[in-house]
This record gives C-alpha cells, structure tokens and sequence, in this order.
C-alpha cells in the first residue's frame, strides 16, 4: 500500500489550535500491590509531563494512525501554541514536557521550543517519536543538548516488509534500526520501545522482542523496556480494522507470551489497552496503572478529565469489577466488533488494599 495523498493542500493548512493538553500525572496512590520495578521506572522517566503538540505533519503515515496526519488540516503548531501549553502544564505541576506530532523531530523550530521550555524552567523531557529522523546522530544530540532524557521509539517489526505494509512506505525501515542503535549508544537517554499490537505484526512480534534483546546486548546496555499497545479503534485503524484488530482474547494471549518471554530474555514487557479482566495475572504490566492521566485546559490551566475518554465506556457488568476506579473501560468499537462475553468481572487482584495505600 503507497502512503496516502493529503486530502487538504498543503498552502490550505492551517493549524487548529488545541483547547486542552493531556497530562501523565504521578499516582499519589499505590494502585498496584507489587509494582513491576522496570515499569515503575518508566513511570517514573514519563511522569509529571504534559503533551506539547507541534500538530499532524508526519513523515510516515502508520495504517493504524489514531489521528491521520496524511488528511488533517492542520500544519505545524505556532510557537505562540507551544506557550500556551507550556504554561498549562507548569500550571499543574508539571516538570517536563512530552514532545508529539504527527512526527516532533520534524518541527522547524525545535531549538526555539527548547529555549521556551527551559524559559519555564522545564527539563528531563520526553519525546515521542517513529525514529526516522534520529537515523542521523546530529538529531539525536539535539534531542539530549535541549533537555531531552527520554525518548519513546515507536517499533513495530523487525521485518521490513511488515514495517513497509504499517507505515505505508518503502526503504526507510533501515532507519529505525540504526535509530535504535544510536539511540541505545547515548548514555544520556532513557530509551523505551512502544509497539502498536495488530494482526498485520503479531506473528513477528516474538522476534522482535528477541532482536531488542540481542541489540541491547551488543551495546552493553540493559534492554529498553517494550510496551505493547493493543492498537484502538480510532481513526486509520477503525477505517482498516478488518485488518489491523485483533480479538480481545487472542490480544491477551499473545501479550501473555510476549511477557513470559521478554521475562526469560531480560526485557520488561508491560502493555497497555489490555483490561483487567483479560489477563488479571499481567495487571502489574499495565502501564495504564502507573500513570495518572487527566487533562488540563490550556486558556484557564484548569484541570479536567482526561480528554481521550470520551472514546471508553463501562458496560454495566463493570460495577462489580474489582479494578472499576482504575480501568479505563472498554473502546466502544471494539466492543461493537466482538462483543462483551469476554469482559467479565474480577476481583481487586493485583491491585494494593487501602492498609497498603494508607503506608505508602
């Protein structure tokens, strides 16, 4: 498949401003009875950050995009936006920021945004990334010399013909890789590897896990934590859901392998968009579970829900759920595909009791 044509010429784009930026707050709480300690490092790396969001412009364009930067609108975010939003976050704690796109190494004016974010005394950034750009080792230094600390690798397959089919592309898989390996050469990064989990790259999703493991060996360096996003039914993946989605059950299966054997190769697998209910055993694993999502409005630095849940809903067999106050809930797509058999109540396995909140 050749990556789609924009819809919208590129002299009619105009960037929409965003009226909220999401946030990955701190749990205050223990929510987890015995945290996964890679995980909670992650977590740790991640949080508290808000999302700075240089709008759609992408140099990929991913089957499963849950916001096609190929048809939308908007061009890059002004540095008036980048502002506001920096503002927003300081607002509500935050002391970092997370960099997103569409594709952030991208943004004609990174230098600037770094100034502005050292401006409010912001550093141990994160940025979000598929990893092109950070092929050329001048890109990833720019990342560490502006305040970059963690930098979350988007990696599908280690098979180039999968990476061509997902990313809609020809001949830019080998950047990945040699992103990867700069990436696993600076000292100064903390460097995680976040997968889409679809039916297009589930049967070379063993190797992959494999290969990280291998490559992390070769640096000398601990593997990077992988975590496995069962893809959502949003955007290009809803639009290509015959072929990206996977039942719910058959998801839990092959995270449940996945994990068991990252376990036995050194690499801490956690996973995310995969309910309790499914995998009560992999509850430790989700990194769902470690963060504290909300949002906070970018004019008045309010805080509010998080935005993104209005595309969740929980059935009523949900209130007898162990995990109700700290599970999202269901996407409300996939649940129209493959029904609600499969979401069955659990008790608060894996979750810590009030006692164990109470002394922490």
């Amino acid at each position: 498949m050749t990556r789609p044509v924009a819809a919208i010429p590129y002299r009619d784009r105009r960037y929409i401003p965003r009226t909220t930026a999401d946030v990955h707050g701190r749990r205050s709480d223990a929510a987890l009875a015995q945290p996964h300690p890679r995980l909670q490092q992650l977590a740790e790396w991640l949080t508290p950050a808000f999302y700075v969001d240089f709008g759609r412009p992408c140099n990929s364009a991913c089957l499963y995009c849950a916001v096609p930067p190929h048809e939308d609108a908007q061009g890059f975010a002004p540095l008036d936006q980048v502002v506001a939003m920096a503002a927003a976050g300081k607002a509500v704690g935050c002391d970092r920021a997370i960099l997103i796109g569409g594709e952030p190494t991208i943004y004609p004016h990174l230098p600037e945004v770094f100034e502005i974010l050292r401006e409010f005394e912001l550093d141990r950034h994160v940025c979000m990334t598929n990893g092109l750009k950070l092929a050329e080792r001048a890109a990833v230094q720019q990342l560490v010399d502006g305040g970059v600390a963690t930098v979350h690798l988007s990696l599908d397959t280690w098979d180039e013909a999968v990476y061509n089919r997902l990313a809609r592309s020809q001949g830019q898989f080998h950047k990945q890789l040699a992103a990867l390996d700069n990436l696993l050469a600076e000292p100064r990064l903390n460097l995680y590897i976040y997968t889409a989990l679809t039916a297009v790259n589930a049967p070379g999703l063993r190797r992959l896990v494999q290969a990280l493991a291998d490559r992390a060996n070769r640096a000398g360096v601990p593997a990077p934590p992988l975590v496995l996003a069962v893809v959502k039914p949003l955007g290009d993946a809803l639009r290509h859901a015959d072929e990206l989605l996977m039942a719910p059950q058959d998801a839990a299966e092959l995270v449940r392998a996945l994990v068991t054997l990252g376990d036995s190769l050194g690499v801490a697998v956690g996973h995310r968009n995969l309910q309790a209910c499914l995998a009560p055993e992999l509850v430790d694993r989700n990194v769902d579970y470690y963060l504290d999502d909300f949002s906070v409005d970018v004019a008045s630095r309010a805080r509010q829900s998080f935005g993104h849940s209005e595309y969740w809903f929980h059935p009523p067999g949900c209130d007898a759920c162990g995990h109700r106050g700290v599970c999202p809930g269901l996407y409300r797509d996939t649940v129209h595909r493959y029904g609600q058999a499969e979401y069955v109540a659990v008790d608060r396995v894996g979750l810590a009791s009030a006692e164990d909140r109470r002394l922490t």
